[in-house]
């Protein structure tokens, strides 16, 4: 499967929300729903510090998109912080759940 770029990522995130751009630039904070067309075309960046707030008015993991904006335009910065904080601090709270099960299974299968 091949990665999708943030402008991909935020157009499908936008598409699938149920909202208009215009309530998702809305809820975001932009005053100009134009912005948001323009970082859906990959005219704009996505900037780093909206994120959450685009992320959340998607009703997307801001975590997910978060690595994808930092792995495209930042990707020396992204690779310095996975390397030194790990990868799990950017788990989504789907693979945080999937981590948390397979601990629980493998302290529970050591229980004899």
């Amino acid at each position: 499967m091949p990665k999708l770029t943030a402008a991909e990522y935020l157009a499908k995130a936008i598409a699938t929300s149920g909202k208009t751009q215009k309530e998702v630039a809305t809820i975001a904070g932009f005053d100009k729903p134009n912005v948001v067309s323009m970082m859906k075309k990959g005219i704009t960046k996505i900037p780093i510090d909206r994120v959450p707030a685009l992320a959340k008015a998607c009703g997307t993991d801001p975590k997910v998109m978060l690595r994808i904006v930092m792995q495209e335009y930042h990707p020396t910065v992204w690779e310095i912080l996975n390397d030194t904080l790990g990868e799990q601090i950017m788990l989504s709270e789907e693979e945080r759940m999937l981590v948390a099960r397979h601990r629980a299974k493998a302290s529970a299968s050591k229980v004899v």
